[in-house]
């Protein structure tokens, strides 16, 4: 994990050319990097969109969010990403404030590939407690949502048995692909 620098004058001080080389020596070292980018289009976000293999961009059930999607899709569009890099989530999809997500794929010109629903409830007691929501409540419905996601990401399906032994005891493999499993 790489923290944002301390000070707002200091995030300048990172270039494009700093970001390349950090994603790119992170590639060599791990199966999956993730970047979190602010949504915004600057010379070094452009610069991590260049070289990520998918795009996933967060949208929820507001007008200002899809307005703001379909512009981000217009852009990524003339920068010449493939539609299949991209990959819309739309968070909080069960909210119920008038849109329905068939009129924000109507809207923005293409399917949501991906959805979580809204759970105020468990995210903020699990953001209170200092745990992950995933770890604090796994059968929640934003948790198994964020687990499907996760897979999809991956690659990977969920860890699976042993067919040794008495079953329980998960594959190495599994375990080690696992993007939530127990440590």
């Amino acid at each position: 994990m790489l923290l944002a620098p301390p000070s707002p004058e200091q995030a300048e001080l990172v270039t494009a050319a700093h970001a390349r080389r950090i994603v790119d020596r992170l590639r060599t070292e791990f199966d999956l990097v993730v970047v979190d980018c602010p949504s915004s289009f600057n010379e070094t976000n452009l610069a991590i969109l260049d070289t990520a293999d998918l795009i996933l961009t967060l949208l929820s059930l507001e007008i200002t969010s899809i307005k703001n999607m379909r512009l981000f899709l217009e852009v990524a569009e003339q920068l010449g990403y493939a539609s299949s890099k991209i990959r819309l989530v739309l968070n909080r999809a069960d909210s119920t404030l008038g849109i329905r997500v068939s009129d924000v794929e109507h809207s923005i010109g293409r399917k949501v590939d991906h959805t979580i629903v809204s759970d105020g409830r468990s995210v903020v007691y699990a953001l209170n407690r200092g745990v992950p929501f995933f770890l604090s409540n796994r059968e929640a419905q934003v948790s198994q949502d964020v687990l499907r996601l996760a897979t999809a990401v991956a690659g990977t399906s969920p860890a699976t048995s042993s067919a040794s032994g008495n079953g329980k005891t998960k594959t190495k493999a599994a375990a080690k692909k696992s993007l939530f499993a127990w440590r």
